[in-house]
């Protein structure tokens, strides 16, 4: 026997207990012009829009670029989404449910785009941006971007959205500090940089390949920002030592590049700092 299947969230069939938590959470919003753009406190259940805000579905997509910017891959899982927070789109008749529905979502999607990175830095241009990082080409939503918290949303629920406001951590090398997808190109070029930690001038240009923005006027800009990195961190001591023929200023200046890289290993740098002290 096949299930039935689960309806949409929706106010009208909430519980007097249900309704009367949406009614204290309410509470909280009033005064404030548009709540579901409030991210101070995270979003605990839906609520639909208080009472007073009489905006249409329409209304609050187009208030709410995060939520009109949403796109149908894979993993953002919408059919999921509605379950959560009520279907938004014109698949609802009911107008009303619908409005309550993009409150919902352009709650939660907010309080996603406005997530500091995993350790609590902010995110930069990647921060509250209307987009939602981390889809991959294939419709995969990567962990540690925004997109892999909305996927864990639409699975878990409002327990997956964090207390701290962070993005979730990930060992994923395609994920950036800030939650963004590298490029292939990227990607590729700053696990190489990392593999040439003792060739300090590549390496810093392929790390800084691998930070750049997608295409290849951000990769160009990143390589000459690596480049740059090496000469401050000792290329420019050590060829102002090789024009003087001071051999002793070369090893220096080699040695100070390769401790500044990030990529070299902790234990190669606590030997140049022992060694140079």
């Amino acid at each position: 026997m096949v299930a039935a299947p689960q309806p949409d969230w929706n106010k009208s069939a909430l519980t007097d207990s249900q309704r009367a938590q949406i009614a204290q959470e309410h509470k909280l919003m009033e005064g404030i012009e548009k709540p579901e753009q409030d991210v101070r406190r995270k979003p605990e259940f839906a609520t639909g829009r208080p009472p007073g805000d009489t905006r249409t579905a329409e209304q609050i997509i187009e208030d709410n670029p995060i939520l009109k910017n949403l796109g149908h891959q894979k993993d953002i899982n919408r059919k999921s989404a509605y379950l959560m927070v009520g279907d938004w789109t014109s698949n609802n008749k009911d107008p009303q449910a619908r409005a309550d529905a993009a409150f919902n979502a352009a709650r939660v999607l907010n309080y996603i785009d406005t997530s500091l990175s995993a350790n609590g830095e902010h995110r930069g241009k990647a921060h509250d941006n209307g987009d939602l990082e981390g889809i991959t080409s294939s419709g995969d939503a990567r962990r540690g971007t925004p997109a892999g918290m909305w996927k864990d949303f639409t699975e878990q629920g409002y327990t997956a959205l964090r207390d701290d406001h962070r993005l979730d951590a990930t060992n994923d090398s395609h994920v950036r500090g800030d939650g963004t997808n590298k490029d292939n190109l990227q990607w590729a070029s700053g696990e190489a940089g990392k593999r040439t930690w003792f060739i300090p001038g590549l390496s810093n240009i392929l790390l800084g390949i691998g930070d750049s923005d997608s295409g290849l006027v951000g990769a160009i800009k990143g390589a000459k920002a690596g480049f740059d990195k090496t000469r401050v961190d000792g290329f420019d001591h050590a060829l102002a030592s090789a024009k003087r023929g001071d051999i002793l200023g070369v090893l220096k200046g080699y040695a100070n590049a390769v401790k500044n890289n990030e990529a070299t290993p902790q234990v190669v740098k606590s030997a140049l700092n022992t060694g140079g002290s």
